[in-house]
């Protein structure tokens, strides 16, 4: 049987993610990132983020026929390759991503492994964090 791993891809769709969730999180807390040069990914910052809203289609269980409970206050990780740590962001700051990177995202085992190229604190004027730019 051939092994079928190398030659599948499932596509993670940031952009619906994003609007669903409004694009508005809270840092729940956030660690250096080591990087994979083996894959070219530079090191950087990973944050745990927690959902804050959620407009997706309601989701029905198969199994009970009744509607799942939405993703609000559920988190999630995301890794800015590049973001300098620590990045200035702290837990419980709000945030925004942006420059989703789909060529080293995926999605294996019920996980995604998210990765964007900024994260903007949300102020009255925010501030961009990725690479190695703080704009503000």
């Amino acid at each position: 049987m051939i092994k079928a791993n190398n030659y599948v891809r499932t596509v993670i769709d940031a952009d619906a993610m994003l609007k669903d969730f409004g694009n508005k999180f809270r840092v729940v807390a956030s660690r250096a990132y080591n990087g994979k040069a083996e894959s070219n990914i530079p090191a950087g910052t990973t944050f745990t983020l927690q959902v804050l809203e959620d407009h997706a289609a309601p989701q029905i269980d198969k199994e009970t026929g009744l509607p799942k409970d939405n993703n609000v206050f559920e988190t999630f990780d995301v890794t800015i390759p590049g973001c300098q740590y620590p990045s200035g962001i702290v837990k419980g700051d709000f945030v925004s991503l942006g420059k989703f990177l789909p060529e080293i995202s995926y999605y294996i085992k019920y996980n995604m492994i998210l990765r964007f190229g900024e994260i903007r604190k949300i102020t009255k004027n925010p501030s961009t964090v990725g690479g190695k730019n703080v704009a503000g």
